[in-house]
């Protein structure tokens, strides 16, 4: 009972300061924290398919990219209010998840992660030829959301947020209901899953066209927020690269792994960048291989009483041969 009452009033807290934040900080560190939520998002929605289902989606930005085309598109073309289109950019990012997952879906491993970063470029190269809907490489505006500055700054923060918090309690769903450990059959052994009645060809569509759906409800916040997209960025695979070590260093098929290792990475990466402009990477680079040989599990996997307990037992015995030796 203590135990769920001082959760609670954690969470109270979190709530709290996180709500508050637009108004006590700069513009600058607004537009970093929703920066943050949005990594957060990305990588809990590409652990659908990767952490749950097992399956290394390296060309999940597709759906990214798609939802942020959607919306500039219909906004731009069509004069769809920005609400419409942002529904319309899911829905098109489950439509291509499923025609995609028939075709690649029967792939596994390195050739499902090769098939689908074929498929996003291809995508891509589609978008740079049709410039005349999309503005091909010359990338195509989206009109700009109506007020100052200060109310464009918390509008985005708020509807990141939202959008994250809606797609963790998702997930904690996900991850004790029959759907998810359907999921889990999956990555645990496919071959096995298939034997108990488990329709692994519908469950990995279903994986994925979710994973989607987030990724591209993103993009299309991403395209409005920033009021102007290019395909090189946004098919970009290194955004999926750093969401697959997000998820690692958080805990990969965890409820909230995704997210404390999108605010750890992209904390460090800032605190970095800012101080060692030419050596921030390098630096990255170590401790993120540092993370990765010490945690493979994840800092949500890690027992903490055990490696504090192993720890204050060496400290005891260190202290108690340092006293023996006195002793004598």
């Amino acid at each position: 009972m203590k135990r769920k009452s001082l959760t609670l009033c954690v969470l109270a807290l979190l709530a709290v300061i996180t709500i508050s934040l637009p108004f006590l900080v700069s513009g600058f560190w607004v537009r970093q924290f929703t920066e943050i939520f949005m990594y957060a998002i990305l990588a809990s929605a590409l652990n659908i398919i990767a952490g749950y289902t097992g399956y290394t989606a390296f060309g999940n930005m597709v759906f990214f990219g798609m939802g942020a085309y959607t919306v500039a598109i219909l906004m731009t073309k069509a004069n769809f209010p920005f609400a419409v289109a942002f529904v319309c950019a899911g829905g098109i990012s489950v439509i291509a998840a499923v025609l995609l997952g028939m075709l690649l879906l029967r792939l596994k491993g390195q050739y499902f992660a090769l098939g689908t970063t074929g498929a996003m470029l291809a995508v891509r190269q589609i978008v740079d030829i049709w410039s005349d809907l999309t503005g091909g490489t010359q990338g195509i505006s989206v009109p700009r959301l109506p007020g100052t500055p200060y109310f464009a700054n918390a509008f985005f923060y708020f509807f990141m947020l939202a959008l994250l918090v809606v797609t963790v309690l998702f997930v904690s769903r996900l991850h004790k209901n029959r759907l998810g450990y359907a999921f889990k059959a999956i990555r645990a052994n496919e071959e096995a899953a298939n034997v108990m009645g488990i329709n692994t060809t519908k469950y990995k569509i279903i994986a994925w066209s979710l994973s989607a759906f987030f990724t591209g409800l993103t993009g299309a916040v991403y395209a409005y927020w920033f009021s102007y997209i290019e395909s090189k960025t946004v098919f970009d695979v290194l955004w999926v690269t750093n969401m697959f070590v997000m998820i690692i260093v958080g805990g990969m098929g965890t409820v909230l792994g995704p997210v404390v290792g999108a605010f750890l990475l992209q904390t460090v990466s800032r605190y970095f960048w800012s101080r060692y402009m030419t050596l921030h990477l390098g630096i990255l680079g170590t401790i993120i291989i540092f993370a990765v040989l010490c945690i493979p599990n994840g800092i949500l996997r890690v027992r903490w009483k055990g490696i504090t307990g192993f720890l204050f037992e060496k400290f005891l015995a260190v202290k108690n041969a340092g006293a023996e030796k006195e002793n004598r």
